[in-house]
């Protein structure tokens, strides 16, 4: 662990006040990093507030249509991660004028900033979704299917990213599953996550379809991803596409549900019939396990547990509000 000074490493995370980012940057800070955190805080900045004065930690508000501010962000980088997008099914429909612009183009800028202020490194966090309704295990040398422009701007963006390689520039990309757990910026509007609130707060568990596969993450093993491929050698990582996952959380919607009602076993399970979901597939992790000795942490009871715990103490005031999701 390094201590935090002048001469630590200069990681600069692109949504460092989000539901992963806020995790992200307190494990750089805690592992001695300087974070530079660029948010335009849309859903508040509960996320890192409690941190806002760390002696390591930066904190620029803008947004990433902002050439200038995202330049300015870059400067003296040692390692740029960007997560900042436009997220969730709902969000890509409500917001589709600017989807493009944001996770696409914008992104593409931070790539550009990121390399012309000499950053070492870049993490892209991309999506499983890429991978769109395919059977079997889905490994990174699958072919994308993406059925969304969500997931199709992903993909298209994380191509840019890895063609990007040069000797002095080591580009990597995640491919990130349905997070689950707790985030000091929590979001209840993901699956496991959504279910637990629901079956606390209103004795009610809503399954829409249930057969379909998910595959899924905690938000602490997904920073601890990044942090893996922060410190791994860049022969490693520098050019290459990691799915981040776990092979055991490949589940099914309905088995979610199941679990959920076993820590609620008062509230009442509904099925619903809907379009059909676009995302169903199962992952493998195998590649990060091997590569990168990467072994996720949580188990999905112990997550949703943890959550039906802090609901019941009240930890998350009105879990309805606005800022608990992103959709």
């Amino acid at each position: 662990m390094m201590k935090n000074n002048f001469d630590a490493p200069l990681v600069v995370v692109f949504g460092g006040a989000g539901y992963i980012g806020s995790v992200l940057t307190r494990l750089l800070l805690k592992d001695g990093y300087r974070v530079r955190v660029f948010d335009n805080f849309l859903f508040g900045d509960h996320g890192i507030q409690h941190i806002a004065s760390h002696e390591g930690l930066e904190i620029m508000r803008g947004d990433l249509g902002d050439t200038c501010s995202v330049s300015s962000a870059c400067r003296n980088a040692d390692a740029v991660i960007l997560l900042a997008a436009i997220v969730g099914r709902r969000g890509v429909d409500i917001r589709h004028p600017i989807m493009r612009d944001i996770n696409f183009l914008s992104s593409s800028v931070v790539l550009d900033a990121a390399i012309e202020h000499g950053a070492s490194r870049f993490i892209f966090a991309s999506t499983d979704s890429v991978y769109g309704i395919q059977s079997g295990l889905m490994y990174e040398t699958a072919t994308p299917e993406p059925v969304t422009l969500y997931s199709r701007l992903k993909l298209r963006m994380e191509e840019r990213v890895i063609n990007a390689r040069t000797r002095g520039f080591h580009p990597t990309a995640l491919r990130i599953a349905t997070c689950h757990g707790f985030s000091p910026r929590m979001r209840f509007d993901l699956a496991a996550n959504g279910m637990i609130r629901d079956a606390v707060c209103k004795r009610v568990i809503t399954v829409i379809g249930g057969e379909q596969w998910r595959p899924m993450v905690h938000v602490d093993d997904v920073a601890r991803a990044f942090m893996a491929c922060m410190l791994a050698h860049e022969n490693l990582v520098s050019g290459e596409v990691f799915n981040v996952g776990s092979n055991e959380q490949n589940v099914q919607i309905r088995e979610v549900a199941k679990l959920v009602h076993k820590l609620v076993p008062e509230a009442e399970v509904n099925f619903v019939e809907d379009a059909p979901d676009l995302v169903d597939y199962r992952l493998s992790c195998s590649k990060i396990e091997k590569i990168l000795d990467f072994k996720p942490q949580w188990t999905l009871e112990a997550s949703i547990t943890q959550t039906k715990e802090m609901l019941e103490n009240g930890d998350f005031g009105e879990p309805y509000r606005l800022k608990y999701q992103n959709t």
